[in-house]
């Protein structure tokens, strides 16, 4: 797995159906990567919205989901780096619609991000 996107959700039923409908249509080449649904304590009903996309979902790439009992964000992301299949993790808000580059975009940001320090820390 080369990349993973992690969006970190409290209540967020009626949100992720328009982010997980934008990130199915993503223009991705090159590189293999999945989608990790954190549930951070939430009381609607995420975990039933993600359930749903899970069975119809056709795309190539994965779609998880994982809870997060305690409350807040820093608890979330620190749950999706822990659940993540790969090194490199892009976050995106529930409320964010992503365009059809998205993806392929903030991979091959942190791509050159991680190859320029790797770079600069060996010279």
């Amino acid at each position: 797995m080369d990349f993973t996107v992690a969006i970190c959700t409290f209540n967020g039923a009626k949100r992720l159906p328009q982010v997980l409908d934008r990130l199915q249509t993503q223009e991705t080449i090159g590189f293999v990567w999945e989608i990790l649904v954190v549930d951070n304590a939430s009381t609607d009903h995420t975990a039933i919205v993600v359930a749903e996309y899970q069975q119809q979902w056709q795309a190539l790439y994965p779609l998880r989901y994982v809870q997060e009992p305690r409350p807040g964000l820093t608890y979330a992301r620190r749950r999706a780096f822990q659940e993540a299949n790969s090194d490199l993790v892009g976050f995106l808000d529930d409320d964010n619609w992503p365009e059809p580059i998205w993806v392929n975009a903030a991979y091959s940001f942190l791509v050159r991000q991680c190859t320029l320090r790797t770079t600069v820390s060996r010279s």
